[in-house]
């Protein structure tokens, strides 16, 4: 086949700790440095479980990918396994959906390391950051001149960016791991945990809605980055499952214990807020009662008498944002990448410099792309929630692929098979469906919009004669409708929930919506089928693709 003609020319650089550092590369950057003030602000002091049931669900999401990365390692893989399971209605949707998350992140990154500098800049005179918390013109101009740097980096290959963020994720692992002891053993303040309405201060709903909605689950999508590298890896079947697994368990100790550090070290006094009003973090951000929201753990440090602390935080805020833009930038390119390679649009995306060994016009359309998200998402609070959902919203299709496979392909081989996939397939797919939920609306409403508007991007290629795939042919239909119908559900449940207009209160919402779900999955399964491509791929042999 075309594709795994262009997947050979792929350089197969990376090693399993290269994969593993990507994954990290992805899971630790800005998240960390503003998530847990976030969350915080939504949840109080449950912030804490909030994490670990965002890490749980994100981890059974994890273990699904780890068997199909390994099973077929291809680039931008995520995007092309709902076709290859449901036809190619399904995988554009969800390949669509995941291209608008990847494409987001570089904007998101390069934001984060604009807030940070404009918090010191301000003191002379340079303005990057408003009033409001949104990036000026000149911050918006240096967020995007980060982003062209970061493109060079990726466009000279795989093998020197591969390393670069190895070298970068030992740094951006140290610091913040650093920062929670050191947190803890000075001026830490445990009264935190249980002042105002205590410790679920705002109520067990907003402990779920912070999920999706703080940076919680978008900090640990990072896991990705060993799936979407995978056609670029030494072992993949090998290396794929532990770099998954191994970057969200370390994600999860590393983020819990940044939000307990967080907790205990708030100064109410210092911030001019009443004792316990969580709450007043963000409201308090929007009305510039308190700087937390800006620098918000080197303003902690710096309240400490940390100095040394706060000046490698401000530092960190540079490194971390800037590593995970590098890796979603590469990322991002791979996704147009897998679009290309599904036929969807066209074949010049599918072109591989003979040089570099990278997707140049990709790579090309993914800075322009993401420099527009400026735009209608000038600061990360802006943007998270955006991204969060339409990340999740592709990983829903990952428990059903597996189960399909597990039906219609049972002659692949698999290197890692998941115990207890019958079980952990639908976990996968109804947590997944949560989170989207949790999202809340009219967030839901926005991305389901966006995903919509891909069709329309689909039939301009598909007019002009550059798309190969028919996403409306019978079997495809047959076999995606389900996606179609989901997403309108989603959207209504989304409006008729908690976290809408409230007629569906919690936590019967979360229960209305795990039934659905589950309906959902069993016609998601039901709609799975032998594709053309799985087909090839056992005839030919060609599930792991080998360098000529």
């Amino acid at each position: 086949m075309e594709s795994n003609i262009s997947d050979r020319k792929l350089r197969k650089e990376l090693s399993t700790i290269d994969l593993l550092f990507l994954s990290l590369g992805g899971i630790i950057g800005s998240g960390w440095l503003f998530a847990a003030f976030a969350a915080a602000g939504v949840a109080g002091p449950a912030s804490i479980i909030s994490w670990i049931v965002g890490g749980i669900i994100v981890l059974f999401i994890a273990l699904v990918y780890a068997e199909l990365g390994a099973m077929i390692p291809r680039s931008g893989a995520i995007v092309r396994y709902g076709q290859m399971s449901h036809g190619s209605l399904a995988g554009y949707l969800f390949g669509w959906a995941y291209f608008l998350s990847a494409v987001s992140v570089p904007p998101i990154e390069a934001i984060a390391v604009v807030s940070y500098a404009g918090s010191y800049s301000h003191n002379y005179g340079i303005d990057l950051v408003g009033a409001s918390g949104v990036l000026t013109f000149l911050g918006i101009v240096l967020a995007a001149l980060l982003m062209v740097l970061f493109f060079f980096l990726n466009y000279f290959g795989i093998k020197i960016m591969g390393k670069v963020n190895t070298g970068v994720t030992w740094w951006k692992l140290i610091i913040p791991a650093g920062t929670v002891i050191i947190l803890f053993v000075v001026g830490f303040n445990a009264v935190n945990f249980n002042v105002g309405a205590g410790f679920v201060a705002n109520g067990w709903a907003n402990v779920f809605g912070a999920i999706a909605t703080t940076g919680i689950v978008f900090s640990y999508l990072g896991f990705r980055q060993a799936v979407d590298y995978a056609g670029e890896a030494k072992t993949p079947q090998k290396s794929v499952p532990i770099a998954v697994v191994g970057s969200v368990l370390i994600g999860i100790v590393l983020y819990v214990g940044l939000q307990i550090a967080f907790i205990g070290h708030v100064d109410w006094t210092a911030i001019g807020l009443p004792r316990g009003d969580w709450a007043g973090l963000l409201t308090g951000t929007a009305t510039g009662l308190t700087t937390l929201g800006a620098a918000p753990f080197a303003t902690l440090a710096s309240s400490a008498g940390l100095v040394l602390l706060t000046y490698l935080l401000f530092a960190d805020a540079y490194v971390s944002p800037s590593g995970t833009l590098n890796v979603y930038l590469g990322t991002s390119q791979r996704t147009l990448y897998g679009l290309g390679t599904n036929g969807y649009f066209s074949k010049a995306l599918m072109k591989v410099n003979e040089k570099s060994g990278v997707p140049v016009l990709p790579l090309i359309a993914s800075l322009v792309i993401g420099i527009i998200f400026f735009a209608p998402f000038p600061s990360w609070y802006k943007l998270v929630g955006f991204i969060s959902g339409s990340t999740v919203f592709t990983y829903i299709v990952g428990g059903s692929a597996l189960t399909t496979l597990r039906t219609h392909a049972k002659e692949l081989h698999r290197p890692f098979k998941l115990p207890g996939s019958k079980i952990l397939a639908p976990i996968a797919f109804v947590g997944a469906s949560l989170i989207v939920y949790w999202s809340g609306w009219p967030l839901v409403g926005y991305l389901a919009i966006a995903i919509f508007l891909g069709i329309i991007v689909y039939l301009v290629f598909l007019i002009a004669g550059h798309s190969e795939s028919n996403i409306f042919e019978a079997n495809s239909v047959k076999g995606g409708i389900w996606v179609v119908v989901y997403i309108i559900a989603l959207v209504i449940l989304s409006y008729l929930g908690e976290y809408g207009a409230g007629y569906i209160a919690f936590p019967y919402d979360a229960i209305v919506v795990i039934i659905v779900s589950v309906i959902f999955y069993i016609w998601s399964i039901k709609s799975g089928f032998l594709t053309e491509e799985i087909d090839a791929m056992i005839k030919n042999g060609t599930q792991f693709v080998k360098e000529e």
